[in-house]
């Protein structure tokens, strides 16, 4: 609207000055048209740098993702940085974890964090912060200028599971590459850790339970014997595994 007024404001002011014969009209009449124009564009000028008619709301979404990670035992948040020193990134994940499509943060106007929680999903947080505009008449004004609902700032937070390293997607690499390279070794040396955990709890566990139990059957030894072989058997496996990747992960960000 204030577009239009513009223009006819300078025409008007064109008109005045060159139409109107008697002086004290012509005067009056391009004074009156050209404090329209000097204050339409002051206006349009004030919407476009400070937002003038419209004032910040805060939006917040939140949604479950996924690691783009090729292994479901390795799971990760990636990031890419953008630029040469390192301070921008992006960071990359799936929002459905059966497609191959991925997502990434925006980059301008833009703050990303990382926190670890206890949960077995990662989600992600959105709060984005618009300019819009106070009411109908300033919209209806300005609204031609196409900035409604404009992004002031986002600020996205992803929480993540303790076992979600972040990384970027040449450390992801490097550490892929440590993994397969390292394979074999890190088997061997689990299945020597892992048995050797299990026994002594097994055995722990069976003296504590025959000491409170002396009478305990066979059949009852074996039963315990089983389920704390399984149990132990588990936890360990899982607990090596994850000594395992914090040190190569270690290596990969060298």
């Amino acid at each position: 609207m204030i577009i239009f007024l513009l223009i006819l404001a300078v025409i008007a002011t064109f008109v005045s000055m060159t139409l109107i014969p008697k002086p004290v009209v012509r005067y009056i009449c391009t004074a009156i048209s050209a404090i329209v124009v000097v204050g339409s564009v002051a206006l349009l000028v004030m919407n476009d740098r400070e937002h003038f008619g419209m004032k910040k709301i805060t939006e917040t979404t939140a949604q479950t993702v996924y690691s783009v990670s090729p292994s479901k035992q390795m799971p990760m948040l990636l990031y890419k940085n953008i630029g040469t020193d390192g301070k921008e990134r992006v960071y990359v994940y799936k929002k459905d974890a059966d497609k191959k499509k991925t997502s990434h943060t925006e980059l301008e106007k833009t703050t990303n964090r990382v926190k670890t929680t206890n949960d077995d999903q990662a989600r992600l947080e959105k709060k984005t912060t618009r300019w819009v505009y106070k009411n109908d008449t300033y919209r209806l004004w300005f609204g031609i200028a196409g900035n409604d609902r404009e992004v002031s700032h986002r600020v996205n937070t992803f929480y993540v599971p303790k076992n979600w390293p972040t990384l970027s997607t040449t450390e992801a690499a490097k550490l892929q590459k440590l993994v397969k390279q390292n394979q074999a070794s890190m088997k061997k040396d689990a299945t020597k850790y892992v048995k050797a955990k299990v026994t002594a709890t097994v055995k722990d566990t069976l003296k504590a339970a025959l000491q409170k139990n002396p009478r305990m059957s066979p059949a009852e030894q074996k039963k315990l014997t089983d389920k704390t072989t399984a149990e132990a058997t588990k936890k360990f496996s899982a607990e090596y595994q994850a000594q395992m990747m914090q040190k190569l992960i270690e290596q990969a960000k060298k």
